[in-house]
């Protein structure tokens, strides 16, 4: 598009006539908000001369119309029958002043037109006779009372006829190179990388507002030396030396960003440099965006600390405790019996940490054996072994990177296997089976076993540098019947949890039933119970769990509590045996002092030791 700028009485609508006759839409704009409305289209501007200052902000060619000599010339003819016998100047800016200088030389200017030529502010008033000639554009523009006697004067159309086809010619490349200009501004601004270019001078050509951001800056920056923001910038470096720099490390205006910097070379010049940065906890955030996408399925804790049901003191404080495990990076050691709930406080405690929006890998060590479980932990090279995915495959480590790794049974895992998790543990480097490529990792360490691992370390059955290190925080869950009244609690949990599944749903449970579930000690603990609240609702029709839909309970007491009598009954007869020995040896097997000692008939002594065969 050509843009007629306030052109007003300058031609405006021959101009228009003659432009659209060309081929070239044609607008007319009389502010310079007008033309900031139509920024986005690319644009050549034709303005009088007097107005191309205030469009020197803008990205667009802008053609001045001048008044020539040969214009000045053909209307002092037509004004003054006898020139050299009057008084004349030509009033106009100094911006045309200069052009005309320019032009044609002051001297030509004098011999030809034999006219002073000055500013306003350059004239001396009034004189008798004295006429001002000035071009029309700067009609409303004379602000001096003392001027007058203006005749305005204005090109022929003839000499603006060349501006018309300059101004077209300019179009389609102008088009063009505004296109490539915007693309160029759009994958700037869109990258989330902060860019800056500078030129040959260090004077900053481009910045994105993800670089004002990173370092700080409000201004403008476009046009300043970047030694005005950054005193002592490494890209002066780039532009002396022209080598690429990748990776820099620095810290700016407290934060660490990541920064690569190359020079721009135009047929073997150095014409200016580019450096990119990011903030390095950006790229953190992208790569475990990336991880979480990428293994989603399973990689995930599915429950929080407030999802664990309880409010006895002993539960309670295991979770207030988890809480504050949480807030630290240190290795967490979760012990219990089974059925106790570790894995559910590991996927707590992981939910709680910064590390909730990584990866929460979870694997039982007890299930794998020696060779699988080396896979699994650390993953493998491609050709590695018989059966091995053609890429390669990574490790448990690898997937909890930036999250964490739940190593469930661990007091289960072989010596060889102990010593790679220490190493991970000082190193936090991992490198896969069959590879020599060295990987980092940031991975939280929770681990969890039912075994005693002190008595396993002094057994030389667990590395005692690795439990040590693994024990750095100790969390024990206590056992179902050291917390019995929970019970009610978890028992409407696991119907909620049962009753989806089910068509007719259970609405009560029998308070008899509530009583025998707590006479029971559970040596399978919650998953015990849950597996018992399991086989209840399927086997039961009714809406309600009745105490005799758990006979099967009932029973498992009673032969519980006959074995422990029984038990009872022969530690006592193992006690009085113990006794009436160790008093016989005391008195030399005399019946009658051992009878007086023990406080019994000398004939019930005979007959303990008879039935003792002592």
């Amino acid at each position: 598009m050509i843009a007629l700028y306030k052109m007003n009485d300058l031609y405006e609508d021959q101009m228009i006539k003659v432009l659209k006759d060309m081929g070239y839409p044609t607008a007319s704009f009389y502010s310079i908000n007008s033309i900031l409305d139509q920024i986005m289209n690319p644009m050549v501007i034709i303005t009088p001369a007097i107005f191309q200052k205030e469009l020197e902000g803008l990205t667009f060619p802008i053609i001045p119309i001048p008044i020539t000599i040969e214009d000045i010339k053909k209307n002092i003819k037509r004004l003054f029958d006898h020139p050299e016998q009057s008084e004349y100047s030509f009033l106009t800016t100094s911006e045309e002043i200069e052009w005309l200088r320019k032009e044609n030389g002051e001297q030509v200017m004098k011999d030809e037109i034999q006219i002073t030529i000055v500013t306003e502010k350059q004239s001396t008033g009034p004189k008798p006779n004295h006429v001002y000639l000035a071009p029309i554009w700067m009609k409303g523009f004379i602000t001096n009372p003392r001027i007058k006697n203006v005749h305005f004067i204005k090109p022929a159309f003839t000499s603006v006829i060349p501006f018309l086809q300059i101004a077209g010619s300019l179009v389609k490349l102008n088009e063009e190179i505004l296109n490539e200009r915007y693309q160029v501004d759009a994958i700037v601004n869109s990258t989330h990388d902060g860019v800056v270019a500078i030129d040959r001078t260090g004077n900053i050509r481009l910045v994105n507002e993800h670089a004002k951001t990173i370092l700080g800056v409000e201004e403008d920056m476009k046009g300043r030396n970047i030694t005005d923001f950054i005193p002592q910038s490494d890209m002066l470096r780039v532009l002396e030396a022209g080598k690429i720099e990748r990776g820099d490390i620095a810290t700016v205006g407290g934060r660490q960003i990541v920064i690569n910097r190359s020079p721009v070379i135009v047929k073997g010049k150095i014409v200016g440099a580019v450096s990119n940065f990011k903030e390095i906890t950006d790229i953190q955030k992208v790569e475990l965006q990336l991880r979480k996408k990428l293994h989603q399925n399973g990689l995930e804790a599915k429950y929080r600390l407030s999802d664990i049901i309880g409010e006895t003191h002993e539960i309670m404080e295991a979770k207030e405790l988890a809480r504050k495990f949480a807030e630290t990076e240190s290795t967490v050691l979760i012990t219990g019996e089974s059925g106790t709930g570790k894995e559910l406080f590991a996927q707590g405690i992981h939910s709680a940490s910064h590390r909730s929006l990584g990866p929460f890998v979870a694997v039982n060590c007890a299930v794998l054996p020696e060779n699988l479980l080396e896979s699994e932990m650390f993953g493998y090279e491609k050709g590695t072994f018989t059966g091995a995915l053609k890429d390669g495959k990574p490790g448990l480590f690898e997937l909890a990177h930036g999250g964490t790794l739940f190593l469930d049974e661990i007091g289960e895992i072989p010596l060889r296997i102990q010593a790679l998790l220490l190493r991970v543990l000082q190193e936090r480097t991992i490198r896969r089976v069959g590879g020599e490529r060295i990987i980092p990792v940031d991975v939280r360490i929770i681990t969890a076993t039912n075994r005693n691992l002190e008595e396993e370390v002094e057994e030389k059955q667990f590395r005692s540098d690795l439990y040590y290190r693994l024990n750095v925080l100790a969390l024990e869950l206590p056992p179902l019947r050291g917390r019995l009244a929970d019970i009610p609690k978890l028992v409407e949990s696991f119907l909620d949890e049962f009753n989806d599944k089910r068509k007719n749903k259970i609405i009560t449970v029998e308070n008899e039933l509530i009583c025998l579930f707590q006479k029971y000690d559970w040596p399978g603990n919650i998953r015990e119970l849950r597996n018992t609240i399991e086989r209840m609702v399927v086997l039961e029709e009714s809406d309600s769990l009745r105490l005799q839909g758990a006979k099967f309970l009932s029973e498992k007491i009673r032969k519980r509590q006959f074995s422990e009598e029984t038990t009872n009954k022969h530690s006592i007869k193992n006690k009085e045996k113990e006794l009436i020995l160790t008093t016989l040896e005391k008195f030399d097997h005399n019946k009658k002092l051992a009878a007086q000692s023990l406080g019994i008939d000398q004939s019930t002594l005979w007959r303990k030791i008879k039935e003792y065969n002592l």
